[in-house]
């Protein structure tokens, strides 16, 4: 019951949304973000750290600057969402797609691998017109989670996997059709796979996009979006990525993720407002700030001082 009053309470507010001119919709996103902001402690707390790692030589200002137009970033990604059907025919424009479609008709299939950032769902409009596959987490809420599903094939046209233990299986399946598929798979998240540096400081990065690729010698792609200050979406696909191949497989995917990884930074670095900075990436919040404590990094700058 309390799902289905939750999923009802979506469809309302959804409703009442979509009366509202466009422009006013999103001008309530920028509100509701910055709400987010400062109303949501932790999560605040874990953006600020993040970005002091990653951007030291910043000012405290800058970065609380770049934190709250991310969040409202991510806001508006969300409820943009709500009328994808007519958002994605109007408001989309996609960079250097027809590198993407050069690599498709190499019939190996195509692996992209995209970004938490801008309005990130959108992002697998890089392949629009041809088949595709991507894998998401599943919702607690059954009605939300058949709401989803059936937007997003609706809407972005694509095959919907819900993350499982079963999903690299899943995914190699598709490899077995006639008909081959662009597989667009996000990789710059905090998941088990190799041990890589990021923006300096160790962590862990998924490997499923590099080690599909590597695999089924898929051309290998780096696709991510921004939301404009106009609230258009742009998409960019990098230039196929060359992978590192040796006698040494593991190796060769450890190797390849990190390349991947370096690539994501330098867009991160280069519009930083768009990514997602209040996920845990780098588990700071989650190891120092229950036990009172600062990150080393933090700890460090203090004693210079």
């Amino acid at each position: 019951m309390k799902y289905r009053i939750q999923f009802y309470l979506l469809l309302f507010f959804r409703q009442l949304l979509l009366w509202l001119p466009e422009k006013t919709r999103f001008a309530f996103g920028n509100f509701l973000g910055k709400a987010a902001y400062y109303l949501i402690s932790s999560r605040r707390q874990t953006t600020l750290w993040n970005l002091q790692l990653a951007f030291p030589e910043k000012t405290e200002e800058e970065r609380k600057k770049i934190a709250v137009h991310s969040y409202q970033i991510m806001t508006k990604y969300f409820l943009s969402t709500l009328w994808y059907d007519s958002y994605l025919q109007e408001k989309v424009h996609i960079y250097n797609q027809s590198s993407m479609k050069k690599a498709y008709w190499k019939g190996r299939g195509v692996m992209a691998a995209v970004m938490h950032m801008g309005n990130m769902e959108a992002t697998v409009k890089a392949g629009d017109g041809f088949p595709i596959v991507t894998v998401a987490k599943d919702q607690r809420n059954p009605y939300l989670e058949k709401f989803i599903i059936e937007t997003r094939k609706k809407n972005l046209k694509l095959d919907l996997l819900t993350k499982s233990k079963q999903t690299v299986r899943q995914l190699q399946a598709y490899q077995k059709k006639e008909k081959k598929y662009i597989y667009a798979l996000f990789s710059d998240h905090r998941d088990k796979g190799a041990h890589v540096h990021f923006f300096g400081l160790e962590t862990v990065a998924p490997t499923g996009a590099v080690s599909l690729a590597y695999k089924y010698n898929m051309p290998l792609f780096l696709v991510y979006s921004c939301l404009e200050e106009d609230n258009t979406t742009s998409i960019y696909i990098s230039e196929e990525i060359p992978l590192i191949r040796t006698e040494n497989s593991k190796q060769d995917i450890l190797e390849n993720t990190q390349i991947l990884i370096h690539k994501m930074e330098d867009v991160i670095r280069k519009h930083p407002e768009q990514w997602m900075w209040f996920h845990d990436r780098w588990n700071l919040y989650r190891d120092f700030k229950k036990e009172g404590l600062l990150p080393p990094f933090l700890r460090e700058k203090n004693k210079g001082e």
